[in-house]
């Protein structure tokens, strides 16, 4: 994230993403600063929608709540989290630097050493040189011995501080890939795993087939029975479709109401099997609201299937099986068609 601020109005949005986050109770990690320090200066539109959306329904915010919207609005750029995790990283030294210069001891190489690191934390860092500086500052805290007991309990405090700031890049990281509704892979993590399925499908020669889906007449749920109705009905059939599925197959939600299965090693025989087998699954359900009982009403998806051709852009072969979708939705839906 990149901000130009002045220092006054980044000193306003410091205290006021404080305020936030103590008033709704929670903790002060990079996460949520950087979720409300982007509220309170006002340039994020759709996390500021998210946020304002959510409140106005919700009394309580929590820390699943700042995750998913991080995950929304913040963490698709991968420069984004890279850029939090530093800003994390410079907290942390300034503060060991400060512990050595208020001791009374000699660790002037110390020092000096921490500051170079510090001043190595540009924004142009990748995530490869973040993990290079987090390993060096962990030599460099090893490295400062000292009989004074306190001294010591700060920098193995710090040393725990890095090693929990390195296991959350790891999770956000994870999270990036997920979508929060349904906990299955979104659009990002489909297209870093399309990626790797076609490089093993063009290495070994083994075939890979995809299905796209999608919800019928969606909008008329939502209409009808509102978007809570929705959201249960897209979390339904991403965990039906997921449980279809074994081994290596990956299940996305890639859009709205759109849902994509990778199949490394499946021929397109056995992809229109399982995309029909799906299809009737869905077919024989009789979905009812859990308050009152009634009825949802019929609901089918549609199916495009295609198989890779070696060699061709993944795009390509991702818009051969939305054709396929297609003629699906324009042929009377709840069908399957393979192109």
């Amino acid at each position: 994230m990149h901000y130009e601020d002045t220092v006054d109005d980044s000193r306003t949005y410091l205290r006021f993403a404080l305020e936030l986050i103590g008033k709704h109770g929670l903790p002060t990690d990079p996460l949520n600063y950087c979720v409300w320090y982007e509220y309170a200066a006002g340039k994020n539109d759709c996390l500021n929608a998210a946020i304002d959306n959510y409140l106005g329904e919700n009394d309580s915010f929590t820390e699943e709540i700042s995750r998913r919207i991080f995950n929304q609005c913040i963490a698709g750029d991968d420069q984004k989290i890279t850029e939090l995790v530093r800003d994390k990283l410079k907290i942390i030294f300034d503060d060991i630097i400060g512990q050595i210069h208020s001791t009374d001891l000699n660790y002037s190489q110390s020092s000096q050493n921490l500051a170079n690191i510090n001043r190595a934390l540009n924004p142009s860092l990748s995530e490869a040189d973040v993990h290079a500086i987090v390993v060096e500052i962990k030599q460099e805290i090893k490295s400062l011995q000292s009989t004074n007991l306190t001294f010591k309990e700060q920098l193995q405090q710090a040393s725990r501080e890095i090693d929990e700031l390195k296991s959350k890049l790891v999770r956000y990281r994870q999270e990036a890939l997920k979508d929060p509704l349904t906990r299955i892979d979104n659009r990002r993590g489909f297209e870093k795993k399309l990626k790797d399925a076609i490089d093993d499908a063009d290495a070994t020669g083994n075939a890979l087939c995809l299905i796209i889906a999608d919800i019928d007449h969606f909008k008329r749920i939502n209409d009808t029975h509102g978007h809570l109705v929705g959201d249960n009905v897209l979390r339904m059939v991403a965990s039906t479709i997921n449980e279809s599925v074994k081994g290596r197959d990956l299940v996305a939600r890639i859009g709205g109401e759109e849902f994509a299965v990778l199949l490394p090693n499946t021929p397109m025989d056995g992809a229109l099997k399982l995309a029909n087998d799906i299809r009737i699954a869905f077919e024989r359900l009789d979905l009812k609201k859990r308050n009152t009982g009634e009825s949802l009403g019929e609901v089918t998806l549609s199916f495009g299937v295609t198989v890779y051709l070696a060699n061709e852009a993944s795009e390509d072969f991702v818009n051969r099986a939305d054709e396929a979708l297609y003629k699906s939705k324009n042929t009377g839906r709840n069908k399957v068609t393979g192109f």
